[in-house]
């Protein structure tokens, strides 16, 4: 199996539990769906519960729905923009497309930032793999303050995916005090080091949540250890490529610190 041919199944966490049927088939027209049913709890114009963002799997996001019928915005499941993601990877998958998660950062947020992101990355045949953003599509345009962005077609170096954030702030290409989580105040090796991991995971079929953190991702923000730092420089060629497959899975059996612990992907009894 190729990494296309896995991008068309359902992990864990993109299943969406139940048949979806009545949905439209282009990509921009599924963005507005998800649009219709999330709505980022930063963004948000009202109070939000800030704990959907924790719900983890789409089938878990779908009890709570109901269905994928547009409703208000104070209905919708306050969310980020890894949720966003990991619901038009669902759709998408499951009308015949092959779509994964990816993990990184996006420069078109804040000016000369790089911020912590989630995008989709989907295939077409004679195309091959690009980058949709789900959170910037689903809305209207400029409501997330990117209005020269055309969120199905996301430029290469507008997103960085987590291996290629790594690689050119090591080989000295990009300042590593320009990507992080810009609201956090959040910069450096170490937050990249985390996307690096979260990123290799997706590939994997684990799409886990932003903050998640086990093995090689710290939760302090200690200087890496040497060991750590060349492990890493093994990992972000695979991730910045994006496979293939074989070799995502290989290097995830480097050391037991990359894989995510099962339980992030087994779904509630």
């Amino acid at each position: 199996m190729d990494e296309v041919e896995f991008s068309l199944q359902q992990s864990a966490i993109t299943d969406p539990g139940r048949p979806l049927t009545g949905l439209p088939a282009g990509v921009a027209d599924l963005a507005k769906v998800v649009g219709g049913v999330l709505v980022h709890r930063d963004w948000a114009p009202h109070p939000v519960r800030r704990e959907d963002a924790d719900l983890r799997f789409v089938a878990a996001m779908l009890d709570r729905l109901g269905s994928l019928d547009e409703r208000p915005s104070e209905r919708r499941l306050a969310v980020t923009c890894r949720d966003f993601t990991v619901l038009l990877v669902a759709l998408l998958r499951a009308g015949g497309v092959p779509a994964r998660a990816r993990a990184g950062f996006a420069g078109y947020f804040a000016e000369g930032f790089y911020d912590d992101h989630w995008v989709v990355e989907t295939w077409a045949e004679g195309r091959g793999w690009h980058l949709v953003d789900a959170q910037v599509a689903s809305g209207e345009p400029g409501v997330y303050g990117t209005k020269d962005l055309d969120p199905l077609d996301v430029p290469r170096d507008a997103f960085l995916v987590g291996g290629q954030a790594w690689m050119e702030c090591r080989s000295g290409v990009r300042d590593p005090r320009t990507v992080g989580t810009s609201a956090a105040g959040l910069t450096g090796f170490w937050e990249i080091q985390g996307n690096v991991v979260r990123d290799l995971s997706a590939l994997n079929g684990v799409e886990v949540l932003p903050w998640d953190a086990w093995g090689l991702i710290p939760v302090h923000f200690d200087e890496l250890p040497q060991a750590d730092v060349a492990l890493l420089d093994a990992v972000a060629p695979v991730s910045a490529a994006g496979g293939p497959l074989r070799v995502a899975q290989e290097t995830a059996g480097l050391d037991p610190r990359l894989p995510a612990p099962p339980e992030l992907s087994r779904p509630p009894a």
